[in-house]
């Protein structure tokens, strides 16, 4: 497609430029472009804020920008859970089958309350900056190991501040005389750890000192019933104020050329606040007055001079006001003004100063990434030329505007907006099998893609969400953006976009002026050029398969080991094999594998003369760098207390889903444990990361001495830990599809599950059981289903008994395995119904296809509490059309 384009474009326009300079410009375009294809993510999510305890379910769509075909580019995508204090607690891949893919993930009763973020890329990805990355903040409630609450306040008196929190328990019940230990970080400084006692209010306060510029504070405690609760809250800068940033159109005010400025009013928290602007000369009159929109942006056209100072003075609604001079006005200059809301073309007004008006020839080229839309050359004979861009075959979607001079040398830059509906949205209905519902009832829903262009365009992946709006929080909605919103603007702009939804309320007529304002104030951007010639390759190429990696070298040596022969086995087929060799450096390397996550491998290393003494080190594949959210203003403290209703609402299904065997108990189990937090009988050379004894059970070497092997040992003794096969689950993390086994770390070493069957009961000193939230958080993403650790009475057990040479054991990431959305059938006999359905998302269909004929349709059933259900339905077409949709349907009681 992308040859296609810039082949018309030779063609019709290379006549009309005439120095051979401008061909080589556009042939790097070109170059650069074909071998920089733009991947984008968008994630399709049943809803926007959970409990701990429940599953987040996502439909993935990888798109190749800016026409917005389903990419072919990579085949594996990574998606991440990071937590509120910035740690990867889950990390997954899933295949892609033609920029498409599925997944999930389960939320363990052990994560605490806060503003978890949701991260996916591709390696492909990774060749442009992370901040390109999809990324989502996900509010998570927990109710289930945490029952307290929080109101956090930054308070300023006088020349101290405070940052107080208030805690109660869910009942409302405050938290009286609990001591509470700290962390205290800030950016760039050692942590501050300390002790604090709460009041008779339940309410704490922390002294911040004077240079405290913003950072994290965690707290632990019992809870009133004795359980180990965590809490996390982002601390703002005291210091910061509401703010006021002036944005002239092309980055410069020039003067007496009329400029389009751009203004935009931020809080302390980085959010939009509607204000009352101003624009005077300084100590003068106001030349303007106006008033930006709710998110706080605006603009309005300017003509000012030289030698004079200018000032911009946002009055909010408290009465408030704040100032800032306006950028000096340059002498010379140039000025593009741009008008992308007409109906069938962009014009583009290029401005300039009478000393440079050379005569000489500009050219205003359309890009994006490389890939030239439109080119077009006029004379620079007088202070204003102007240039029309035809929108007939631009895409939708943020695009770039550059004016070279005669040189080729961009002497300025503009980013537009452009937008065709009929081009870039994909209509869809839903015809429902009856107009009215009551409780448990079946809905039908008949999806019909309306006839297109070709039949390619009737042929569409969808994923389809129904959820209870009685009981979500529909007040965070606004802030979330949709596969319009996300693939045609946030994904191209850099910072946090406020309400990506708002400029797109009505997909047939959206606000044009306002994203235009929002090009201007958070799109200008000035391009570096040398990029584009630029013709190293890419660092990281496509993930097509799965591989496995490493090196061999010689035993307790550097020396590498060429012409080993290498083995890498399945541990669940030992039938299966693969062979390969090293190289001169010693790498080898499996390519084009596809295999499940928590699959265990064996890997061999035979060297012609060492045999298999030889060490071989696997390659551990790192993640990207974990970055500051881009959507900070979003993060959230107090998650429990504004989400309070979700919460108890969770905490009811929950337990219907217990009562009905869906899901283990585990509450009562951790109300049994937690009394065990504090013992002495852990081994003092004990690895446990929260230091010997801090465990929720310790068993003792006196406890072991009766029993042969450690299964027997542990087998019925473990509150809340189970072993399948002799490996060990904790019931708190089995969940409806099993769960994943516990982490086992012997002696400071992480070791499978599986191997706790080889180690002599004879040798070990303790054994801790670490499950609840307090005690699984220091391990991150390997604390998840609870950790065992395990300590020798040598204290090297691992060392002295397990580190054989020439074979390894390794577990690899793999592809992820979907779970099932539960999903009740009440017109069938079910063996596990629940009593009474709760339920919040009420259906989740990630694999909708439309039929040759547009068609395709999805059936679900409604639950006990009636209400307005809402269904949103998104995708794409074979030809880049992005379909949304949401429909409202009212059940009534029975």
């Amino acid at each position: 497609m992308y040859a296609r384009v810039l082949l018309i474009f030779n063609c019709l326009l290379f006549p009309f430029l005439a120095f051979a300079q401008i061909d080589q410009t556009i042939q790097n375009l070109e170059n650069y472009h074909e071998n920089h294809v733009t991947e984008k993510i968008y994630l399709h999510l049943d809803r926007n804020d959970y409990s701990a305890g429940e599953n987040i379910w996502f439909k993935l769509y990888c798109t190749t920008a800016p026409f917005n075909y389903l990419s072919n580019i990579s085949k594996i995508a990574n998606i991440e859970l990071i937590s509120p204090t910035n740690s990867i607690i889950k990390s997954i891949k899933i295949p892609l089958t033609l920029g498409l893919g599925i997944g999930d993930f389960n939320l363990p009763d052990t994560l605490i309350e806060g503003s978890y973020r949701i991260r996916a890329y591709t390696r492909w990805m990774q060749n442009d900056s992370i901040s390109n990355f999809y990324e989502r903040i996900v509010p998570v409630t927990n109710g289930r190991a945490d029952n307290v609450i929080t109101q956090s306040t930054l308070l300023k008196t006088g020349t101290e501040n405070f940052f107080q929190i208030n805690l109660k328990t869910i009942q409302g019940a405050p938290l009286i005389n609990s001591n509470i230990s700290y962390t205290l970080q800030q950016d760039g400084q050692k942590a501050k750890t300390g002790r604090l006692k709460s009041n008779e209010n339940g309410t704490i306060a922390l002294e911040l000192k004077d240079n405290f510029k913003g950072g994290t504070l965690s707290l632990q405690f019992l809870s009133s019933d004795k359980r180990r609760v965590l809490k996390s809250f982002t601390i703002p800068d005291p210091n910061l104020q509401n703010s006021i940033q002036v944005f002239p159109e092309s980055g410069v005010l020039v003067n007496n050329i009329l400029s389009k400025t751009g203004i935009k009013v931020l809080t302390p928290a980085g959010l939009g606040l509607k204000s009352k602007i101003k624009i005077a000369e300084e100590n003068q009159a106001s030349l303007i007055e106006f008033e930006t929109n709710t998110l706080g942006m605006g603009s309005m056209p300017l003509i000012l001079s030289t030698g004079k100072k200018y000032i911009a003075t946002a009055t909010f609604p408290d009465g408030n006001s704040v100032s800032t001079p306006l950028p000096p006005v340059v002498a010379s200059g140039y000025v593009l003004t741009v008008n992308s809301g007409l109906k069938d073309k962009i014009a583009a007004q290029l401005s300039s100063t009478d000393d440079l008006v050379t005569g000489k020839e500009v050219y205003l080229i359309t890009q994006y990434n490389g890939l030239v839309l439109h080119a077009v050359k006029q004379k620079l004979n007088g202070p204003e030329i102007l240039f029309n861009i035809p929108k007939n075959d631009l895409p939708s979607g943020v695009i770039q505007l550059s004016v070279l001079n005669e040189q080729l040398v961009p002497i300025i830059e503009r980013l537009v907006f452009n937008y065709n509906a009929p081009k870039t949205l994909l209509p869809i209905t839903v015809q429902l099998n009856k107009p009215t519902f009551t409780t448990r009832d079946q809905v039908i829903a008949d999806l019909f893609v309306k006839e297109g262009s070709s039949d390619t365009s009737k042929i569409a992946a969808l994923s389809a969400a129904v959820i209870n709006l009685s009981k979500v929080d529909s007040t965070t909605e606004q802030y979330y953006s949709s596969i319009v919103s996300e693939l045609l603007l946030k994904s191209d702009l850099r910072g946090f976009v406020e309400r990506p939804n708002y400029y797109f309320e009505d997909l047939n007529n959206i606000k044009f002026n306002e994203l235009d304002n929002l090009m201007l104030i958070q799109g200008w951007r000035k391009l570096d050029w040398k990029n584009y010639l630029n013709t190293t390759n890419n660092v990281y190429l496509p993930e097509k398969s799965l591989t496995v990696s490493g090196t061999v070298k010689k035993t307790g040596r550097k020396a590498v080991v060429p012409n080993a022969k290498v083995t890498l086995v399945p541990t669940s087929n030992m039938m299966l094999s693969l062979d390969t060799v090293t190289n001169n450096d010693g790498r080898f390397a499996f390519d084009d594998l596809l295999f499940a996550d928590s699959i265990k491998f064996i890997v061999t290393g035979n060297g012609q003369k060492e045999k298999n003494r030889v060490d071989i080190l696997v390659d551990d594949p790192t993640s990207p760098a974990l970055n500051e959210s881009k959507d900070k203003p979003l993060l959230s403290n107090d998650i429990n207390t504004k989400l309070i209703n979700q919460l108890k609402n969770n905490q009811q299904f929950l337990t219907e889903l217990e009562a009905a065997g869906l899901i283990q108990k585990s509450i009562k189990l951790e109300e049994v444990q937690v009394n065990r937090v504090r013992t002495n009988k852990a081994d003092k050379n004990s690895r446990n990361l929260n230091g010997p004894g801090n465990a929720d059970q310790v068993i003792s070497a006196e406890e072991l001495s009766t029993c042969a092997t450690l299964e027997q040992c542990l087998a019925g003794r473990l509150v809340g830990v189970v072993f399948r096969n002799g490996v060990p689950y904790s019931t708190r993390s089995m969940g409806l599809n099993g769960g994943n086994p516990m982490q086992v770390v012997l002696d400071g070493m992480y070791i499978e599950p599986d191997q706790i069957s080889i180690i002599n009961v004879q040798d070990i000193a303790s054994i801790e059981v670490l499950r609840s939230a307090g005690n699984t958080a220091i391990y991150g993403m390997y604390g998840g289903n609870g950790v065992l650790v395990i300590t020798s009475k040598s204290g090297d057990a691992l060392s002295a008994s397990y580190t054989p040479t020439g074979i390894v054991t390794i577990l690899p990431k793999g592809l992820h395995v979907n779970r099932n959305f539960f999903k009740p059938q009440y017109n069938t006999t079910q063996k596990q119904e629940l009593r009474r359905d709760l339920r919040t998302t009420i259906a989740w269909e990630p694999n909708l296809v439309t039929d040759k004929n547009g068609k395709t349709k999805f059936d679900f059933f409604t639950a006990d509490e009636p209400g307005t259900y809402k269904i949103t339905i998104e995708g794409i077409d074979m030809e880049g059309k992005i379909a949304h949709l949401e429909y409202l349907i009212e059940v009534k009681p029975q």
